[in-house]
């Protein structure tokens, strides 16, 4: 199935209730993701694998499990036998289930089998991304095009950059984006190994968070930095979790770009568990900077007691 197929699938509302998703524009995918939780009126539910939501679909109620889209990433373990995906259709009933792969080999018989509901995410034109960094950023032309070529035509790294720009003091963008090309703020991988990490943690995607944190520390990352940027991300998400005010940004003092960012991310961790983990990275910071516990250390043992 091509993008433009599942786009006419949602313009029409004649989704599926069963799709696999693959590449490495995450970005375009949750894009997509959050159209289909809109047209289908359902939350999306982010679970670890196929079979913690097995039971559920099975158990049988008066008045019905409430209907969820389903979205899972990289379970390996369901494809391997034909037993446990040759009926996941009839099982899903009136639920969706969104299955995520980086890669799928297209030699296994699950892909052979899915083949016509499977979508993949290719990067994206250099004008459509132009387009996107454009619309998020209101850089000139000339400047989108730049950025484009520096993430090398990939959507996610181009929001991130886009994201640094959102976060300057510098009301006037193309002014910001010039000092930050200047500084070597645009480009550098290390911040967006940063951003990446941050987005692995509050979406609870355990394997990942520590796959990227022992890249940053083997590639002499500062745990300062690292833990600061989490720090900050899972503040605004417990602000914007615990606010019963829907006025959320007089309440909460976040301005909308960052209530925007933070909202995937709400409801991932107990508010209990996020005081914790935010008054635990202060702690660990502060640490730091007294000598208190080694930088290169202090990463993974917050991550050992968030995740």
């Amino acid at each position: 199935m091509t993008i433009i197929e599942l786009k006419q699938h949602i313009i029409k509302k004649s989704l599926s209730n069963f799709y696999i998703f693959t590449g490495e524009e995450i970005g375009i995918m949750n894009i997509y993701l959050e159209q289909m939780s809109k047209v289908l009126d359902m939350p999306i539910t982010r679970v670890n694998d196929v079979a913690s939501i097995i039971d559920t679909l099975s158990t049988p109620s008066m008045f019905g499990p409430p209907r969820s889209l389903y979205v899972i990433r990289n379970d390996t373990d369901f494809y391997k036998e034909e037993k446990s995906y040759s009926d996941i259709k009839e099982r899903l009933g009136k639920n969706v289930l969104i299955l995520l792969y980086t890669k799928l080999d297209n030699r296994l018989k699950f892909a052979k089998t899915f083949s016509s509901d499977t979508v993949v995410f290719e990067p994206l034109a250099h004008s459509v991304l132009c387009g996107y960094i454009k619309k998020e950023s209101g850089l000139s032309d000339d400047r989108c095009e730049e950025l484009s070529n520096k993430v090398s035509g990939s959507y996610d790294l181009a929001m991130l950059e886009v994201d640094k720009l959102k976060h300057s003091s510098i009301e006037d963008k193309n002014k910001a984006f010039d000092k930050f090309v200047a500084e070597g703020v645009i480009g550098d991988l290390e911040q967006t190994d940063v951003f990446k990490f941050t987005n692995a943690v509050c979406s609870r995607r355990k394997v990942e968070s520590i796959a990227i944190a022992h890249s940053l520390i083997s590639n002499g990352a500062s745990s300062i930095n690292i833990l600061g940027t989490l720090y900050n991300s899972l503040k605004n998400v417990l602000l914007i979790q615990v606010c019963s005010n829907k006025d959320i940004s007089g309440t909460t003092g976040l301005d909308n770009r960052q209530i925007y960012f933070s909202k995937q991310y709400v409801n991932r961790y107990s508010s209990e568990h996020l005081v914790y983990a935010v008054k635990l990275i202060a702690n660990v910071i502060e640490k730091i900077k007294s000598g208190r516990i080694e930088d290169n250390t202090a990463t993974m043992y917050v991550l050992a007691h968030i995740l």
